[in-house]
């Protein structure tokens, strides 16, 4: 068995891409170690050799000619007889893991979930503000509804100027929670937010709609 930690160091860049190609491959690695076969590893060379070059290829060759035996064809213009790199010490490839996580679409989708709580709460003491009740979870039920439009959009790949529109209403909704002004300004913004994001959410149902219709027979 070949643990996944220590055979993705010198074939790809970073532990998770190793795994992420593991997974593209149809191939669960059996746990609490996280290891593969010697036909599973063997796939998975065969897999990165497609895409490897330079050093990177050169190693899956080597690696697949000690695999099998020196059977595997070998490419001379990489061959060559270096060591294997060292598997790097675990706090490296901690950093390592950590570098490529922050560059991933999950750091991406934390961060826009974070500034959608900052403006739900923003947009509910607007609205609380400029109540007549006395409700303030009914502004978090409106600031939710208005701030996950945001999400909706981004997630369905809306249109820029969409976006764009919708960026300049929570600056907005910004400079009136910080800033006083008149009531009748927050009350006349909210209505607007309001209306604007039942038109989004219209639009995007018709974009959806019109998908599912081109890819129908």
């Amino acid at each position: 068995m070949y643990l996944t930690s220590d055979i993705w160091t010198g074939v790809y860049s970073s532990h998770q891409r190793c795994l992420e190609a593991l997974q593209r491959l149809g191939i669960t690695p059996r746990q609490p170690q996280s290891a593969i076969s010697e036909e599973e590893y063997l796939r998975l060379l065969e897999y990165r050799l497609k895409t490897a070059n330079g050093e990177k290829q050169a190693e899956v060759e080597r690696r697949m000619a000690r695999l099998t035996g020196g059977t595997a064809a070998l490419n001379p213009a990489t061959a060559t007889s270096e060591p294997v790199q060292p598997t790097p010490p675990r706090l490296i490839r901690a950093i390592q893991f950590v570098a490529h996580w922050a560059t991933s679409e999950a750091i991406v989708f934390c961060t826009l979930v974070g500034a959608i709580a900052i403006q739900v709460h923003h947009v509910a003491h607007l609205v609380h503000r400029v109540s007549d009740a006395d409700n303030l979870w009914l502004g978090y039920v409106f600031g939710s509804v208005s701030e996950i439009t945001a999400l909706m959009l981004t997630v369905h790949q809306a249109k820029r100027s969409m976006l764009i529109v919708f960026a300049v209403v929570q600056c907005w909704i910004n400079i009136l929670y910080y800033c006083e002004l008149p009531d009748l300004t927050i009350k006349i913004t909210l209505s607007g937010l309001i209306a604007f994001v039942i038109y989004a959410y219209s639009d995007l149902f018709a974009v959806i709609q019109r998908k599912k219709s081109l890819v129908k027979p």
